[in-house]
C-alpha cells in the first residue's frame, strides 16, 4: 500500500504536532517494511531513511489551509495513495481517500471564547468534516475522546486513544553541557523555573509571573525561562509582562537545545486549563526535572502521580505547587519513581502501534 503523511509541521523549527507525527513515523515505517510510505512537507527533513520512505517537499502557500488544499491535494491526487494519514486536525475538502484523522484537541468548540468566531466555526466546520469523512479518528487521551463525542457527536468505535511518546533524545544532559549553557544564557547560580511551549491565554503566564514574584520575596534567586511565541486571544501585552530583570524570554529554540533546555531547569512549569495531551510536562521528567501542572483536561488524566499539580490557575496555589516542586525532596522521587514504572506507555513505539493496527484494518477491509 502506498502511504501518504502530512508533514506540513514537521521540520527544523517542528511543532507538538510536527515532532509528534515525526516521531511516529521514525517506528512506524520500519515495522511496515512492505507499505510505501510518502511524507508530504513544506521543508526537507532530515529523520526519514528509504528504502521504503520518500519526501515530496510541497512549496508552502499562504497558511496550512492554503497549502493543504492547494500543493498538498495536488500531489495527492498525483500520488493516489492508499491511505492518508492526516496528522493536523483536518482533511483536505474534497479529500477522496481512507485516511486516519489525527485530532489533537477540541479546544475550539469546548472553549470557543479562546478564539475569534471567524476561526472557531472555521475549525469546527472543517473538524466536524473531517472526523465524519475518516476510516478512524485518532486522538491523545480520554480527555479528547470524550470531548469529540460531546461536542461533535463521533461515535466511540471510530475514535482510537492513541498516547503521545517521549523520543529517546529526551535525556538529561551532561552536567558540563548544563553549566555550559546557563553560563551562555547568563543564568548561573540560579534556581530556574522554565516554560516551553505556544503563549495561549489558557497557560496562564500572568498567573506564572505573579507565583513567582510571590516566591521570589523568598527565594530571590528564582528566575523564569520562558520559550514561546506569543498566541494570545484577545491579545495580551506579553513582551511587558515578560520585561523583569528576573525573566528571560525566547520565541523558540532549535530542536537540538531543547532537551539541554529542560534538564537545565530546577522546575519546568504547565499552567494550562486545557491541553488535549501536553507533551512538555513528559519530555521534562524524562531530562529529570519536575513539572508543575494544572490538574484539569488531559493534564490531570496523565500527570495525577507524576507531577505536582494546581488545582486552579490561581496565585497562591500555582506558588505552593511550584514550592514544593523545588523543596520537597521526597516527594519529587516519588514522581520520578512513577514516571520511570509508566515511561514504556509513553514510548512512540507504542504509539506506532496504534496506527499499525489501524492501517492493517484498513488494509484487509481494502481487500475483502
Amino acid at each position: 500500500m502506498k502511504i501518504a503523511v502530512d508533514c506540513y509541521e514537521s521540520g527544523a523549527f517542528a511543532t507538538g504536532v510536527g515532532r509528534s507525527i515525526e516521531n511516529i513515523l521514525k517506528e512506524l515505517v520500519p515495522m511496515m517494511p512492505d507499505e510505501k510510505f510518502i511524507a508530504l512537507s513544506r521543508e526537507p527533513i532530515d529523520k526519514y531513511v528509504p528504502p521504503n520512505i520518500v519526501q515530496h517537499v510541497l512549496s508552502p502557500d499562504r497558511g496550512y489551509f492554503r497549502w493543504q488544499n492547494g500543493p498538498f491535494r495536488r500531489k495527492l491526487k498525483q500520488i493516489q495513495p492508499d491511505i492518508l494519514i492526516a496528522s493536523n486536525y483536518t482533511l483536505p475538502v474534497l479529500s477522496r481517500w481512507k485516511s486516519i484523522l489525527i485530532v489533537h484537541d477540541v479546544s475550539f468548540v469546548s472553549h470557543p471564547e479562546w478564539y475569534s468566531t471567524k476561526e472557531s466555526l472555521k475549525k469546527k466546520f472543517l473538524v466536524q468534516r473531517s472526523v465524519r469523512k475518516a476510516e478512524y479518528v485518532v486522538v491523545v487521551s480520554r480527555t479528547v475522546k470524550g470531548e469529540l463525542m460531546k461536542y461533535l457527536d463521533v461515535e466511540p468505535g471510530k475514535i482510537e486513544v492513541v498516547y503521545h511518546g517521549v523520543d529517546n533524545r529526551f535525556q538529561k544532559s551532561p552536567e558540563n553541557r548544563i553549566a555550559e549553557w546557563k553560563q551562555k544564557k547568563g543564568l548561573n547560580n540560579k534556581l530556574i523555573v522554565g516554560y516551553l511551549g505556544s503563549i495561549f491565554n489558557r497557560r496562564h503566564l500572568p498567573v506564572l509571573v505573579k507565583s513567582m514574584e510571590l516566591l521570589r520575596r523568598d527565594l530571590p534567586e528564582l528566575v523564569l525561562y520562558v520559550v514561546g511565541k506569543d498566541m494570545t486571544h484577545p491579545p495580551q501585552d506579553v513582551a511587558t509582562l515578560v520585561k523583569k530583570d528576573w525573566i528571560k524570554w525566547e520565541e523558540r529554540l532549535e530542536s537540538e537545545d531543547i532537551p539541554l533546555f529542560y534538564s537545565a531547569l530546577d522546575v519546568f512549569t504547565y499552567i494550562s486549563e486545557y491541553e488535549g495531551f501536553g507533551l512538555p510536562p513528559l519530555e521534562a521528567l524524562a531530562c529529570g526535572t519536575v513539572p508543575v501542572v494544572l490538574n484539569k483536561s488531559s493534564l490531570g488524566e496523565i500527570y495525577q502521580d507524576m507531577a505536582f499539580l494546581s488545582d486552579e490557575p490561581v496565585i497562591d496555589q500555582v506558588a505552593d505547587a511550584l514550592k514544593k516542586a523545588i523543596q520537597d525532596d521526597l516527594a519529587k522521587s516519588l514522581i520520578f519513581e512513577n514516571f520511570a514504572q509508566k515511561r514504556s506507555l509513553f514510548s512512540w513505539k507504542n504509539s506506532a502501534n496504534g496506527f499499525k493496527r489501524l492501517i492493517d484494518n484498513i488494509g484487509r477491509h481494502r481487500h475483502a
